[in-house]
């Protein structure tokens, strides 16, 4: 590599503009034309770029870990699903949405908001991901879930009103994080909009300012292999008296006979109703 390379991130993207975050500062780069061919540049993508006369130019996108749609965002560590007493939580979508994680490569999370509200039932969650009891109205817990995103990038998700903005901004505002010449930089005001834009905040910690991916809600694998995603079921699988056990309809399965008792019956029961969207789906591809 050449002393006019470099490589960074994508840290914003405005129209043909990318904001590459680099060891030097901020490098508003433009993409080469046969990137623009090949598809699109996500922001979060790890780039090499070039001074090309006055111009910084992308011209390369390393490989990414994996890709989010609506918004585009790539590389992400952490998801943290948000959850509150009120609205009353979806646990279906929380379930869905551990499945595309996990498929992903990315580690679900679980933040209990609003705990100086109330405090939510998550034990059939023991096993299966973290949970964090927070505040963002209080602070309580921010510094726990702050631990959690450490050296990571991390998006948020969840329904709508459970408070993904306010712990955006409470962990923004946590001193843990707001060190380094990019995080005292941080311009943000409370309950504001912005476009997709990771924030830097130092020792390699990341954060997708932007509240919500579509895409978290629909799953997309095959039914028989939705098991696999289950790691609150596999220490039962073995039992099981088929290898290909799907936990569903099939005689003397381990994973029915824990429902109750180690493996929560809402938890069982979302299963299932997962499994049957993506088998009815299938047949309907098929039909």
């Amino acid at each position: 590599m050449n002393s006019r390379t470099f490589d960074g991130r994508v840290v914003k993207a405005v129209a043909s503009k990318f904001f590459v975050d680099t060891a030097d500062g901020v490098k508003v780069c433009f993409a080469r034309k046969k990137l623009k061919a090949d598809g699109i540049i996500f922001v979060g993508d790890y780039v090499c770029a070039e001074k090309d006369r006055d111009a910084y130019v992308i011209d390369k996108v390393y490989p990414r870990k994996n890709a989010l749609v609506r918004p585009y965002v790539s590389n992400v560590d952490v998801c943290v699903i948000v959850v509150a007493p009120e609205p009353e939580p979806d646990f279906l979508l929380v379930d869905k949405i551990i499945v595309n994680c996990l498929e992903q490569g990315i580690k679900p999370v679980i933040a209990a908001n609003k705990s100086d509200i109330a405090t939510l039932s998550l034990s059939e969650y023991n096993n299966v991901c973290k949970v964090v009891s927070c505040s963002a109205e209080t602070g309580a817990g921010i510094d726990s879930l702050v631990s959690e995103l450490k050296g990571n990038t991390a998006c948020f998700s969840g329904q709508s009103a459970v408070g993904k903005s306010s712990i955006i901004n409470a962990v923004l505002e946590n001193p843990v994080l707001q060190v380094g010449a990019l995080a005292g930089k941080i311009k943000r005001g409370r309950h504001t909009t912005r476009k997709t834009e990771i924030i830097s905040l130092g020792e390699d910690t990341y954060l997708v300012d932007t509240c919500g991916f579509s895409m978290l809600d629909t799953v997309d694998v095959p039914p028989e292999e939705l098991r696999l995603y289950y790691d609150d079921f596999e220490a039962f699988r073995r039992q099981c008296r088929f290898n290909t056990c799907t936990h569903t309809d099939e005689p003397d399965c381990a994973v029915k006979s824990r429902v109750g008792k180690e493996i929560g019956e809402g938890r069982y029961n979302r299963y299932k109703l997962i499994y049957m969207e993506l088998d009815e789906r299938r047949k309907n591809k098929y039909d």
